[in-house]
């Protein structure tokens, strides 16, 4: 029988995101990153925002949509 073992992030079977550009959060409600970071716990706000946690930082905000892609797994 095989363990969980393999299964490395529990994030591996839900929606990531990958940062396209760095960005700066602009208010207390938002959460900053850097191109590249992996944006977990997705939650569409409206067409140009969403809600995430930055995979690097643990942080949890709003983000711009428009700065990340959702990766092809």
């Amino acid at each position: 029988m095989r363990g969980l073992s393999g299964i490395a992030k529990p994030w591996a079977f839900s929606r990531v995101y990958r940062a396209l550009y760095d960005y700066e959060a602009q208010d207390s409600d938002e959460v900053g990153f850097s191109e590249g970071d992996l944006i977990i716990e997705v939650n569409s706000i409206d067409a140009g925002w969403m809600t995430g946690r930055v995979e690097r930082t643990g942080l949890t905000g709003m983000l711009p949509a428009n700065y990340v892609e959702l990766m092809k797994i």
